[in-house]
């Protein structure tokens, strides 16, 4: 899938599906899509709706998939002993310090800057990680799982994350009905008790850093790691002292925008969105990730009735609200 560069500061822009504006997350800069690219990313954005609703069988899902990576681009880097490795990649993007790759099996961050501190930093955080039981173990399998580093030629490097060939960036699915983004919460209600058990704030929890498999809406937290920092540290830089409750700000936030609002605060009760599915993304975070679960919960239920997965039936409409 090809980027849109911001015309202000170059960065890579987010897409709204429905709207079909680009939007910078760097310096906010908001463009109108021309014919050329809205023709594009409806139909990208088509092949991809087209999971949310994807058959149960699997061969069917194996073929829809191959013919999404017919369009997939490559990307080469060159190692410091001079062996080359290739990134065939269906999406990519930037972020402050590099870019990232979106293999099959794979997501690649390229740190663009000399003895770039992030992949150490990231290797640190992800160490913390812990879980509380054998319950919560098999959780482990929606954090970052890496597999290699590579000192590049020109002094710059990689990180490789292993990931499911169902994952996705939860960011290209654009915007998605109510239903999924219940799903969606539950999955990111789990990561935020283990990061609270772990005492680790996230602050870039979003749509950007957030992988999906649309087939069961499980949610995985595999991007930004650098910037994860331990609950009640202080930046002097800012005056400002990381919380864990900034994790669930974040999970709020990103499901205000995948229903297609600003941020969290802005949610309006439709017909799509029951009154306890907006309220709960419009209130403040409980003190803790475990009390907000538990809210959560009690809020699902009002909104949708008795916990029970079921794969959802989708189409255009419901995906982009008539807008395609």
């Amino acid at each position: 899938m090809k980027n849109i560069a911001c015309k202000n500061c170059a960065g890579t822009m987010y897409i709204d599906a429905s709207g079909m504006t680009a939007v910078c997350p760097y310096c906010g800069s908001k463009y109108v899509l021309d014919h050329e690219d809205t023709d594009y990313y409806n139909g990208f954005y088509r092949q991809m709706a087209r999971f949310l609703g994807g058959s149960s069988d699997a061969r069917e899902r194996q073929l829809h998939a191959d013919r999404l990576w017919k369009n997939a681009d490559s990307a080469v880097f060159t190692c410091a002993d001079g062996r080359t490795i290739e990134a065939r990649h269906l999406y990519n993007g930037t972020f402050d310090g590099g870019a990232f790759f979106v293999a099959r099996k794979n997501i690649i961050y390229h740190f663009t800057q000399e003895n770039a501190p992030q992949p150490a930093l990231f290797r640190k955080s992800t160490s913390y990680l812990d879980y509380p039981s054998a319950d919560t173990r098999q959780l482990s399998q929606f954090f970052p799982r890496i597999t290699s580093g590579f000192a590049l030629a020109d002094g710059t490097s990689l990180l490789v994350l292993s990931k499911d060939t169902e994952e996705y960036p939860l960011s290209l699915f654009g915007t998605l009905g109510g239903r999924h983004v219940a799903w969606i919460i539950s999955r990111m209600e789990n990561l935020c008790c283990v990061l609270e058990y772990n005492s680790l704030v996230h602050p870039a929890i979003d749509a950007e850093n957030l992988y999906i498999n649309p087939f069961t809406h499980q949610a995985a937290l595999y991007g930004g790691w650098w910037r994860v920092v331990k609950n009640n540290t202080y930046s002097p830089a800012d005056g400002h002292t990381f919380t864990t409750k900034e994790n669930l700000t974040g999970l709020r936030n990103t499901a205000a925008r995948l229903l297609g609002y600003p941020n969290a605060g802005a949610v309006k009760v439709t017909k799509d969105v029951p009154k306890a599915l907006a309220a709960f993304i419009n209130s403040a975070p409980e003190s803790n990730a475990y009390d907000d679960f538990a809210y959560w919960d009690d809020m699902l239920i009002k909104a949708y009735g008795e916990r029970k997965f079921t794969t959802f039936s989708t189409d255009e409409e419901q995906i982009y609200g008539g807008k395609a």
